[in-house]
Order: C-alpha cells, then sequence, then structure tokens
C-alpha cells in the first residue's frame, strides 16, 4: 500500500482506500521501485532505503515464515522469497494484488496473495517477519493491527514497521484518504518497548520522490524494527 497521493485534498471527497489504491496502481507499470535492481539479495544494494537494508541484514537464514501486511506490488515479498522464505502478502487493493502475483511469475518467486483489509486481517499461523510498511498511518485502530502482529510473530521474529509521524502535518496532497500518523514516542513505538529493538529511526521532513505528477511536498516517518523476545529454534539469527 504504502502511499496515498492526490491533487485534490479535499476532506469532503474523501475515497475508499481500496479504490484509491487500485486508481494509483493502474495508473503506472510500476508504482514503486522502478530500480532494475528491486530484487537484489544483498544489503548492501539498498543505501537509500534504510528499511530494506536492515531487514536484510537482521532477518534469518531461510527456510522461514515472512508476512507482508500492505504489500503494495510486492517488492519486499519477492525478494524474500527469492531468498527462499515462504512468504504471504496481503493488499486490500485488487490490483495490486495482481501485480504481486504478476511480478512475482516474471521473477520466477511463489508468492501467497490475499486481496484483505490488514485492519480485519488475522493472521494465519506464526512467521518469523512480519511487514507493516506504509500501511498504519492510514488506519486509526493501530493498536489492534500491532497486537495481532506480535502474537502471530515467532519468539526470536522480526517486526519491521515504517509509517508517517505527526512531526511533519499531512500534505494537503494526501488528505485525498483518511490519515491518521502517529506520535514519533506515541502508540506503536510503546506497544514494542517490551521487544528489543533493532532499529528506531525518526525520519523527519523527508522530501517525497516517489511520485512524479504531484506538488512538492514532506513526511515524516517512524521506522522501526524490533524482536520479539526468546529464542527461536526454527530461525536463528546470522551469526
Amino acid at each position: 500500500m504504502t502511499d496515498a497521493v492526490s491533487s485534490s485534498g479535499n476532506l469532503n471527497d474523501q475515497l475508499n482506500i481500496a479504490e484509491f489504491f487500485d486508481a494509483q496502481y493502474l495508473s503506472e507499470p510500476r508504482y514503486w521501485w522502478r530500480d532494475k535492481e528491486r530484487y537484489a539479495p544483498d544489503a548492501d544494494s539498498y543505501p537509500f532505503s534504510l528499511v530494506t537494508q536492515m531487514t536484510l541484514r537482521l532477518i534469518g537464514r531461510p527456510p522461514g515464515r515472512v508476512l507482508d501486511l500492505g504489500a503494495g506490488e510486492g517488492a519486499d515479498s519477492i525478494r524474500l522469497a527469492l531468498l527462499g522464505y515462504d512468504v504471504s502478502a496481503v493488499e486490500i487493493s485488487k490490483v495490486a494484488a495482481e501485480k504481486i502475483s504478476m511480478f512475482a511469475k516474471e521473477a520466477n518467486a511463489t508468492v501467497n496473495v490475499e486481496v484483505a483489509d490488514v485492519v480485519t486481517y488475522e493472521p494465519k499461523g506464526d512467521f518469523d517477519l512480519i511487514i507493516c510498511n506504509g500501511v498504519l498511518h492510514y488506519i486509526d485502530d493501530k493498536k489492534t493491527v500491532v497486537d495481532r502482529m506480535q502474537a502471530a510473530t515467532r519468539a526470536g521474529g522480526i517486526n519491521v514497521i515504517s509509517l508517517w509521524s505527526t512531526y511533519t502535518p499531512v500534505p494537503e496532497c494526501h488528505e485525498v484518504v483518511p490519515v491518521s500518523c502517529d506520535d514519533e514516542h506515541g502508540l506503536v513505538v510503546k506497544m514494542y518497548d517490551e521487544w528489543i529493538k533493532e532499529m528506531l529511526y525518526f525520519d523527519r521532513n523527508r522530501v517525497e520522490t516517489s511520485h512524479s505528477g504531484m506538488p512538492s511536498h514532506s513526511h515524516s516517518h517512524i521506522k522501526l524494527i524490533a524482536r520479539k523476545p526468546g529464542i527461536s529454534t526454527k530461525w536463528l539469527p546470522k551469526s
């Protein structure tokens, strides 16, 4: 899912988020990750993506189960599937889900794709890695979603989260859908107080460069990678 964009910004004309993202994902062949090295397996290939780089440095060796909530066009899911993980991708946009399946086939990767709303989605089984990148700022009830993520994470497993923070006001061009940012030391970060924080980074006033044909604007992000206490016998960290 990751990022809503529009030139309207009229709160009286807010769209259903699934319909909005369907339109966005139809608008370009690749809405995200246009770089040809989008599926590169090594962390050093991502000097401009802190979350991707750190996730690759911290994850254990396959096999392992991965859940990608709000998977967008599936770059994270496909990259991890190519590394040998059992990956499930959940996406509210039917168009995005179709693109995940198409791009995975092109890359000779196997990704289990499900169209569902992260707000009501119930993870099936336990996972070694759960990614929720660019989703929680569209969700009011963040606690329920994070509770489910944490409950579905195996001991020693990792949660990777990125969402907009309140440090920067929501740009007018993004108000076409409801947005609910969190404080830097707000609910989401506090819910991981008992976990091992592998990374906590407040990326402030970052200029948006992912899309063309829209006004210049900035976001602030909360980027968090946390490990659940305990040791998994199925998935040990890299030595």
